[in-house]
């Protein structure tokens, strides 16, 4: 775990306030509380597969409790939004801002977290993948996302956090008793073409989904906007928030799964 989640807390606490104001009201034209909401909800199916995976289907009321508390919705927006102030210039945030604010900035974030609450239903990922599959990689609409994907550098980005998460998971999971350290990460490294497969199909089918009623020139604006020196800050603030925080939350989860296991051998 990077950080302690009690220094995070604190630390953003602590921030100026003007870049607290900056970065709070960034964050509420991301609408990071529905994207949290939507975190904690996957979260809860995460739980369940650990359950099924680890558990023998049932972790119990304690396992149920520290899951709860892990995906905390105001550490996890606290823990976003300080990436922000950290990252950015208070002239960037306040471009961000002005973007985000936009008629056209606020249909983005809409049709982002709609495709992601959408994506929770199997099916329709699935009929997403399909899509996916089925779309010529020489249309405009497909060169259109993977421009947005290019710019900013969404699948290795991605790939490294899931395999940072990973990892962080098994710290937390065997801990002391972990011997090789390193063999874990060879492990996790040697998934990575699968992982940037699976992220590369799962990134293509979302945002197909997701931009689908964008047109031509709202899609253009968006690449521009990613591409400018702010869309960058903003890119980067985020990845670093966002992978800080699932590290956290996986080192956690990993070590609520050892405590499951130590109960059970008393």
């Amino acid at each position: 775990m990077r950080l302690a989640l009690a220094f995070a807390v604190t630390f953003f606490c602590a921030l100026p306030a003007v870049a607290n104001e900056r970065a709070n009201r960034l964050a509420h034209a991301m609408k990071l509380d529905q994207v949290v909401g939507i975190l904690i909800d996957e979260g809860m199916v995460h739980q369940q597969e650990l359950e099924e995976s680890l558990l023998d289907g049932d972790g119990g009321p304690l396992f149920h409790d520290q899951v709860q508390e892990i995906y905390n919705h105001s550490w996890m927006k606290s823990r976003l939004t300080e990436a922000f102030a950290d990252g950015m210039t208070k002239e960037q945030m306040d471009q961000a801002i002005v973007f985000f604010e936009s008629d056209l900035g606020q249909t983005i974030v809409t049709l982002e977290n709609s495709a992601r609450k959408a994506f929770a239903d199997e099916a329709i990922e699935e009929m997403a993948n399909e899509a996916y599959e089925g779309t010529e990689h020489d249309s405009p609409r497909f060169e259109l996302v993977e421009e947005y994907i290019r710019a900013n550098d969404l699948i290795d980005q991605n790939v490294q956090g899931s395999l940072s998460a990973d990892y962080n998971f098994f710290l937390g999971l065997y801990g002391d008793s972990l011997a090789e350290y390193e063999e874990v990460l060879d492990g996790l490294l040697a998934q990575k073409d699968t992982v940037t497969a699976e992220t590369t199909t799962w990134l293509y089918s979302f945002l197909l989904l997701a931009y689908q009623p964008l047109d031509e020139v709202e899609m253009r604006e968006n690449i521009a906007f990613s591409r400018t020196e702010t869309g960058q800050a903003l890119n980067a603030a985020l990845f670093k928030g966002f992978d800080e925080m699932f590290d956290g939350i996986s080192y956690r989860l990993g070590a609520a799964v050892a405590q499951v296991w130590q109960s059970s051998d008393l």
